[in-house]
This record gives C-alpha cells, structure tokens and sequence, in this order.
C-alpha cells in the first residue's frame, strides 16, 4: 500500500491576502468551469487570535497550483455571523457554500468569477449537538449523492461525523465515521478532530484530520493523521495515537488538490504567531504529495 508523503522542493505561496484580511486558517480549493482556481478561507484584519472575529472569507484564484501566487479578490459571505471552513461544490447549476461554525450556514453564486454570493436556506436533520457541526468538507460520492464530513462530540469523546445530501442545502446526518476511543490523549469541548478531509486514491478512502487541541507549539498544531477505508462512511475507532493512523503528515488544516496533470498537492495554513509554526506565516503553502510504499 501506498502511503502520502511530502514532496517536491519544499513550500510556497498558494496565496496570501492582503486588503481583506492578514492570514488564512480552514480553507477549501476548487476549479470553476474555466479551468481557473479558487480559494476561499478563514481570516480576519488583525492577526491575534480571536475566533470570534472571523465574519467573513478571503477569496483568491489563479491559473495553476504550481504557479501559485494567487490574485486577491473582495470578502465572501459577509453577513454579520461567524463565517470558518468554507466548503465549496457545484451542484450542476450554481455554486453552493456551506459554512459553520454555529448552526450550518449555506451560500450560493451563479457567478463564473465565483465572487458574488448571496445567503441560503439550509437544513440539517439528526445530527449531534443540536445541529451544530464544525470544520465541514463536502466530498462527491456519485452523480447523485453529496457527503459533508465535519468535525463534533460523540458523547466526550472527538469525532467526524458523515451526512448525506441529494442537493446540497439539505442534510441528513448518517453516523460518525471515524470514533476515537476514551481513551484518546486529546478531548477538548470543541473537539480535537479539526479540518477533516476526504479523497480517492488507489481504489480506497482517505480521511484526514489534523489532531489538535491546546496548539502548545507547531508539532501539535501540526499533526494531522490519515486513515484509509474502503467504506466512506466508516474510517473506525481511533486510540488518538499517531502510530495507528495509516499515515500522519506535518500540516495544519490541509486540502488535497489533483491538477490538470495529474500531479498531487497539499497545503497548509494556519494562524500566526511563534507557537504555531506555521510553513509561510499569513499564507495558504502549497507543495506537492508523493505516493510511496
């Protein structure tokens, strides 16, 4: 079995704001129908730490993730709540955005820029905590089915939660697919299964989550781990010790991006500051992802 490494020659710039806000936390990568793509994630003006005051998303785009260098574009879903881990897919007609970290929030755009987004309704039945899911990242299951992946409490304990949609606005929570055990080291009220993410790769499922609860220094605030099912809906029950995920990587909040050639990326992104370490303080970094046994 393969396995995901860093590669290539190190970091670089994906993209880095500058006008609406001073860095990137949780964000998400898409392509538009042009061939062009796009990024939108968490920020604010000021660079201390106060997750309250992160209201709205940067937005930036380019030609080629191994170019990067972003351009910069206006605030997205600036509508006066908390505004983190924006989720982005097409649903055939329109973009659709959903966002939390409160009660699931929607947005939609008809735009090909994808710039201008106007608020949406949305509704998500059965799920824990009232309804409240955090960090969601939507994966494509077939021409039919949508999955939001999210982070939230099973009881003390962190997980991810697994919900499925027809349309993208409306949701039904199914199960937590992936469990950690009592026992796990870290169990924060807010849970420690941060920024989950989902692919394909080599005929099985990959759920990543970056394992984090106090962000003591950059090797906490780093450790994401992956694990590998070939049910979508079931990645286990997990001790909370890296050495029994099917992979870890040093990363904070990563998407995993296939180009035009075939090649995989990675990013990372985080707040700044010394004890988060960072890959380019302020910025979404970007590198390739090797495959090896």
């Amino acid at each position: 079995m393969t396995r995901p490494h860093l590669g290539g020659a190190g970091w670089r710039t994906l993209f880095a704001p500058a006008k609406t806000g001073c860095y990137v936390n949780d964000h998400c990568v898409v392509r538009a129908h042009d061939g062009r793509w796009h990024l939108f994630g968490i920020t604010k003006e000021t660079p201390e730490v106060d997750p309250q005051r992160e209201r709205w998303f940067c937005h930036g785009s380019g030609e080629s993730l191994a170019a990067g260098g972003f351009r910069e574009h206006g605030r997205v879903c600036d509508f006066g709540a908390r505004a983190w881990a924006p989720a982005v897919a097409f649903d055939g007609q329109r973009w659709v955005m959903l966002y939390g970290p409160d009660l699931l929030r929607a947005a939609i755009c008809d735009d090909p820029r994808l710039a201008s987004w106007h608020e949406a309704p949305c509704s998500l039945t059965g799920a824990p905590l009232g309804g409240v899911l955090r960090d969601g990242m939507i994966f494509r299951l077939d021409d039919d089915t949508w999955l939001l992946y999210a982070t939230g409490k099973r009881g003390r304990e962190s997980a991810v939660s697994v919900c499925v949609s027809e349309n993208l606005l409306d949701w039904r929570f199914v199960r937590f697919a992936l469990r950690t055990a009592s026992g796990a080291p870290k169990q924060p009220p807010w849970a420690a299964t941060e920024s989950p993410f989902v692919f394909r790769h080599d005929g099985a499922y990959w759920l990543s989550t970056t394992y984090t609860a106090t962000a003591r220094d950059p090797d906490e605030y780093h450790e994401t781990v992956l694990f590998r099912s070939d049910n979508p809906f079931d990645f286990g029950t997990w001790s909370g010790d890296p050495a029994d995920a099917a992979a870890r990587l040093h990363v904070h909040a990563p998407e995993y991006l296939v180009d035009e050639t075939g090649r995989w990326w990675v990013t990372s992104a985080g707040w700044v500051g010394e004890r988060f370490g960072t890959a380019i303080p302020g910025a979404v970094a970007i590198r390739e992802l090797d495959w090896l046994r």
